[in-house]
C-alpha cells in the first residue's frame, strides 16, 4: 500500500509547520485537510500562512488547488469559490487524485489539518461519501418537523436511529442525510476502504496552552488584516448568511461587520467560538485510533522525525 503521513490535531498545535519541516526532510508535499481553507480569499482568518509569516517574509506563490511556501506545495487551497459549497465527498475526491499524482513524481503526501471527517474519510474511508444528494427526497423531508424526522428513520432504519448521539437526533439537517442514505440500496454506496500504509502523528497540549496558543493567533490575524479580508470577502459578493454558513472567525466578523458585536466584544466572542471548537477537535480525535500524540510542550520534533524516518524507510 502507499505511504501516506497525516498530521493532525486541535487548532493552534503548529501542525502546518511541523508538516513543512517533514516535507523538507523527506521529499514530501502537504495535502491541507481544513474544510474552509478550500475556499478562495479565506486566507488570513483559516491560517493559510503557518505561524503567521507574511508574503514578504518567505517566497509564497499562490496557484489553482495549491500554494507553494517556501518551496514546498501545499494542496487543497483556494479550490473553490467562497459563495460555492464544498463537502467531504469532492474533498476525497480531489486529494485523491492529488495524492496519485504525487507518488507518480515521488513524493511523499502528508496531509494535515484538524478536520476530523475530511482525515477520517481519507485515511480510513466512510461508507456513505458516494450517495448523492436526492433533491426530490430532500424537498419532501424539509417539509417534515423535527419530531416527523425523527419517527420516519425509526421506522425505516432503527439501527441507524440508535447509532445516532443525541447532537444527531436533535439535527434535522443530519436526521435527513440519515434517511437519505437508508433510502439506498447497498448496491449504490461505494464503500471507501483504507488504502494506504498511515502513519498519524497528533498534536496536542493541556487546554490551557492550546487556548493560549489560539487567543494569541486571534490578536495575530487581526492585526495581519482578518477584518478587511472578511470586509473583502463581503463586497465580492459573500454574503453575511454565507459567512455564518463558513463559520468560526467569519461568523463571528459577519456580525461584528452588520453591527451586531461592538469592537469591545469582538475578541472575546472570537476566543469563545475557537476554545469550543477546540474542546469539539479534542472529542473528535480522542475515538480515533492507531495516532501517535506528541505534546507541544515538549521538545518532541526530534522524536517525531525520527518515528517518520523508520516507517517511511525502515532499511
Amino acid at each position: 500500500m502507499y505511504k501516506l503521513l497525516v498530521i493532525l490535531g486541535p487548532t493552534a498545535t503548529g501542525k502546518t509547520d511541523v508538516a513543512l519541516n517533514l516535507a523538507k526532510k523527506f521529499n514530501g508535499e502537504l495535502i491541507s485537510a481544513d474544510s474552509r481553507q478550500v475556499y478562495v480569499g479565506l486566507d488570513i482568518g483559516t491560517g493559510k500562512t503557518p505561524s503567521g509569516i507574511s508574503d514578504d517574509q518567505i517566497k509564497i506563490s499562490k496557484r489553482k488547488m495549491y500554494w507553494e511556501i517556501d518551496g514546498i506545495r501545499i494542496w487543497m487551497y483556494d479550490v473553490i469559490d467562497p459563495k460555492d459549497q464544498y463537502n467531504v465527498s469532492k474533498f476525497v475526491k480531489d486529494a485523491e487524485k492529488i495524492i496519485e499524482d504525487m507518488y507518480k513524481r515521488g513524493k511523499l503526501p502528508i496531509v494535515v489539518g484538524g478536520t476530523g471527517l475530511y482525515i477520517k474519510a481519507l485515511a480510513d474511508g466512510l461508507d456513505n461519501l458516494s450517495v448523492p444528494v436526492d433533491k426530490k427526497l430532500r424537498k419532501e423531508l424539509e417539509n417534515l418537523t423535527k419530531k416527523n424526522l425523527q419517527e420516519k428513520l425509526q421506522k425505516i432504519n432503527s439501527q441507524r436511529w440508535k447509532g445516532m448521539n443525541v447532537s444527531d437526533r436533535e439535527n434535522p439537517r443530519r436526521l435527513i442525510r440519515a434517511i437519505e442514505l437508508s433510502d439506498v440500496s447497498l448496491k449504490d454506496v461505494r464503500l471507501l476502504r483504507p488504502r494506504y500504509d498511515l502513519l498519524k502523528i497528533g498534536l496536542t497540549s493541556q487546554r490551557e496552552i492550546l487556548y493560549k496558543n489560539a487567543n494569541l493567533r486571534i490578536l495575530q490575524r487581526i492585526d495581519q488584516g482578518m477584518i478587511k479580508e472578511s470586509e473583502k470577502l463581503l463586497k465580492e459578493g459573500v454574503s453575511a448568511e454565507r459567512m455564518k454558513q463558513l463559520g468560526l472567525e467569519y461568523g463571528v466578523l459577519a456580525d461584528y461587520l452588520e453591527g451586531n458585536i461592538s469592537q469591545e466584544e469582538l475578541v472575546p466572542i472570537l476566543e469563545g467560538r475557537i476554545h469550543g471548537y477546540i474542546r469539539r477537535q479534542l472529542t473528535f480525535f480522542k475515538k480515533e485510533r492507531n495516532i501517535k500524540w506528541f505534546d507541544i510542550s515538549d521538545n518532541f520534533l526530534p522524536e517525531v522525525e525520527k518515528m517518520v524516518a523508520k516507517w517511511y524507510d525502515p532499511l
